[in-house]
């Protein structure tokens, strides 16, 4: 009896404690409130197209000093390959990199100068430009940059002439960086249009760079929403550079380029 009183009385006391780790339940998680983190990283990619005019004069192997005015249209119809791309990121809204790149091709084609005979040539360009960038002005509607960094050129031209008292055929690569400062800034008229401005001045005959270099771009921005706008931009690229070569070796390429670009900017 004694041990049948000791086994019920252990299984109640046993049951009683499964119980009540059954009914045991933590004290509720007080709900913690949400907070907005502000992104530290910022990054735009932003293809864009320029219609192109080439203005300025350029001087290649032994032919003679030529002047270049060449228009859209003569552009785009030679235009075999061509790209264009802009991509910032900036940090803690104050420090930027911006990289910009315009390449193309513009195949061969025939001239003939006003001494009589033809000159076949062939032209491939790239520009590309990297800007380091502090703004040093911020506010909710506009804010300001100053930057510096290179704009790297690259020319390749290949030329086949016979004019008189003069033939030849020769290749020239060409490649040249350029220190460049400048500043740059954006101002949001309201919820939908900004303006933008940048200028910049470079070369100053600096180790192998050209004599000089300058560039401005300017115009509106119309902005979809926070993430896509549509930019209406002018833009024109400056630069005087004499490899200082002789004979069919020599290149001087002192040339505006400069037209309407039109782009939409991806920010993330």
């Amino acid at each position: 009896m004694k041990s049948f009183l000791v086994g019920a009385l252990s299984s109640f006391l046993f049951a009683s404690g499964a119980l009540s780790a059954d009914l045991y339940s933590a004290p509720p998680i007080e709900p913690v409130p949400s907070q907005i983190v502000e992104k530290r990283w910022k990054f735009v990619v932003a293809p864009y197209l320029i219609a192109p005019t080439i203005q300025g004069h350029t001087e290649i192997g032994r032919l003679p000093a030529t002047e270049l005015d060449v228009s859209p249209s003569n552009i785009f119809k030679n235009l075999k390959f061509g790209g264009m791309g802009h991509f910032e990121v900036l940090f803690d809204d104050r420090f930027g990199a911006v990289f910009d790149i315009a390449y193309m091709d513009l195949g061969d084609d025939r001239t003939f100068p006003a001494v009589g005979g033809s000159v076949n040539a062939g032209f491939k360009q790239l520009i590309s430009e990297l800007f380091f960038g502090y703004r040093f002005y911020r506010s909710e509607r506009a804010w300001a940059e100053a930057y510096a960094g290179a704009r790297v050129w690259y020319n390749q031209i290949n030329v086949s002439a016979s004019v008189p008292g003069n033939s030849f055929s020769t290749t020239l690569d060409e490649a040249w960086a350029d220190p460049v400062i400048g500043l740059r800034g954006q101002v949001f008229l309201n919820d939908k249009w900004s303006l933008y401005g940048t200028g910049n001045i470079g070369g100053f005959d600096f180790g192998f760079a050209s004599d000089f270099t300058w560039g401005v771009q300017g115009g509106v921005g119309y902005h979809f929403n926070d993430r896509v706008a549509l930019q209406l931009h002018y833009k024109a690229t400056a630069v005087n550079f004499d490899n200082d070569k002789s004979g069919i070796r020599n290149f001087q390429y002192d040339t505006i380029t400069h037209g309407p670009l039109v782009g939409l900017a991806f920010s993330f």
